[in-house]
This record gives structure tokens, sequence and C-alpha cells, in this order.
């Protein structure tokens, strides 16, 4: 049986560059249709900012909600970012050096993409389960945009618009103060091959080039991931609805990964949620992958949302549908 966790406390950090739609030329600074519609602004990584500057940054806003010597009791650190600042070494170590920390573990996940927030939940709960760690944090960071699609020449395909760069953390902790009832997670190896790496070149993407490289989709693959996408998220979250013991209709706040605007409205109706109800920052971040849902649990707290004794309740799916994964988390009043 695992060990009942709870959310603790959720802070983000965001580059300081602001990127207009008319930074990305004509094709960007109109709205896309399907997958590539953008959002009105979004934020990319400055040069020489890395993803431990932002990961530092907003757990120091933590530290400063939680109060204590955070450092000395992280347990667990686990990472998601997008395009590392190093390959082969990930962030976790060079994060735990600069908080001052020694955590138990230290583990870099590169897949799950945008629904890793909740497959990182679900290692911690495994690892605080089977060992004496009782505090973890979760690091999403997204550092695509500015690092890949900034470039002069990909900055004008029309997949650029949508990606935007942010870091949310999240602290969990051994008890119930905010528990997190279930966890879904699933793959679907189907589909791990239809998100490509491109060149304009042809060459493969680790290869020197003059050119920079790109997520690429044909029209085929987009159309299968609009379907899988709009299928796979509404799934996800009955199945961990339904192992919870609650039904859909109880969801007080409903958190999902957020491609675009037109993937967020589906899952909704799908869903039967109000868009009051469905928190996103879409429209002023993009697309963060990884880092949206506790980017939006930030925002949800802020707005008063997450009342006490209801559900809030996260779903998504990552890349071309390969993982979908879901949670449910209970917020109980104040005693």
């Amino acid at each position: 049986m695992m060990i009942g966790i709870s959310l603790k406390a959720v802070a983000t950090a965001f580059p300081e560059t602001v990127q207009p739609n008319d930074f990305f030329g004509m094709e960007g600074s109109r709205p896309q249709g399907g997958m590539f519609r953008g959002s009105e602004y979004r934020h990319h990584m400055d040069p020489g900012q890395s993803a431990v500057d932002l990961i530092c940054e907003a757990t120091q806003k933590i530290q400063e909600q939680v109060g204590g010597d955070l450092a000395s009791e992280i347990d667990i650190i686990l990472t998601n970012v997008s395009l590392p600042d190093l390959p082969f070494t990930g962030c976790g170590a060079e994060v735990a050096k600069e908080l001052g920390a020694k955590p138990m573990w230290v583990y870099d996940l590169h897949s799950q993409g945008c629904v890793s927030f909740i497959s990182m939940m679900s290692l911690a709960q495994s690892l605080m389960t089977t060992s004496s760690a009782r505090k973890a944090l979760i690091c999403n960071v997204q550092t695509t945009a500015g690092r890949i699609f900034s470039d002069e020449q990909i900055r004008k395909l029309p997949q650029s618009a949508v990606p935007g760069d942010g870091c949310g953390v999240a602290l969990l902790e051994v008890g119930d103060e905010r528990p997190v009832e279930h966890i879904v997670t699933q793959c679907f190896s189907e589909n791990a091959s239809d998100m490509e790496i491109a060149t304009q070149d042809g060459r493969d993407w680790w290869l020197p080039g003059k050119t920079q490289f790109f997520v690429n989709f044909s029209r085929e693959k987009v159309a299968a991931v609009v379907a899988r996408g709009n299928r796979l998220v509404p799934e996800v979250v009955h199945q961990a609805c339904t192992e919870a013991g609650i039904g859909t209709d109880q969801i007080g706040t409903l958190i999902t990964n957020q491609p675009n605007q037109i993937f967020l409205r589906n899952w909704r109706e799908a869903l039967q949620v109000s868009e009051s109800q469905h928190v996103d920052t879409f429209s002023e971040h993009g697309n963060l992958f990884g880092a949206g849902m506790p980017v939006c649990i930030e925002r949800a707290e802020q707005e008063g949302k997450l009342k006490g004794d209801s559900y809030l309740v996260l779903g998504g799916f990552s890349h071309a549908g390969d993982y979908a994964a879901a949670a449910i988390i209970r917020c109980k009043a104040a005693a």
C-alpha cells in the first residue's frame, strides 16, 4: 500500500524576456488553426539563463511559503527539463548543490513531457513508500521556446509561436494536508515515433550544421495527434475519477496540459466542466509543456479556486500521445 502524500506548496519562475506574436513574422502573427494556434505572449529563455536558475528562484518562493530550513529537509529532487542545460548529466545534482540540499534521491526524468508533473508525483510517492524519505521537490522546466524556436529561421514555422518557457516547482510531503488521492499513468508505445526532430538540411539533429533542429509533424500525423489528444485526456481523467471513487461532476478545479485553446475547450466540454473551473495560462504563457500543470496550480491558488472539501483534478497527454496521466488531489477545508 502506498504511503499518503500531500501537495504542500507550489511556486513558479519565468524568464524576463516576453515575445509578442510579431516576433515570429507574418506566419506567427496570425492565429493558426489546429494544433499550432499560438498564444498572445510567451516567455523565452534568456542567453546564459539555465533551468537551474529558474528552479532555484521558484524554490526560494516555496521556502518563503513554508518557512523553516527547507533545503535540509529535502529528501528527493526530481526534475524534468524539456531541453536540458547540459547533455548526459541532467540538472538535479546542480539544483541540490545550489540549494545546499543533501537529498537521498536525485533523478532527472527525460520522458513523459507534458504529463511529467504527474509522473514525478507518482515516482516520489513510490520512493517515499519504500524509504524513509518524507519531502520531495519536483521541478518542471520548459526551455525550448528560447533555445530552439527563437532561431531566426525556425521562428518562421507556424509551430514556433506556440511554446513558451517557464518553471513550476512543487513540494510534496508525507501527510494528508492536501492529499493526492489517486494517480493514473499510461504509456501508448504505438504512438512513440509520431513526433519527429527535423532539420532543414536533413542531417541528424546532434550533428553540426548551419541550421537549428525543430519538432516536426506531418499533416497526417497532426490529424492523428489531434484525434488522440481529444480522446486520451477525458478517458484518463474518467479512469482516475472512477478509481478514486468520485464522479467527474465532483471536479472542483480541472488543470490539464495546455497545447492550445481548442484542446482546452474540447476537454472541458467532454468532461462537462465549466470554463471557470478549467484553469489555464495559455494566452499569456503559451504551451509550457510539463511546467504547465504546476504553473496553473499556482494560478488556481492565487484566484482562490482551490476551495476546502473540493477536488483538484489534473490530466493530460504528452508528445504525440505516447503518454497520458491524471491525478486526483483533495483540497481539505481549514481546520
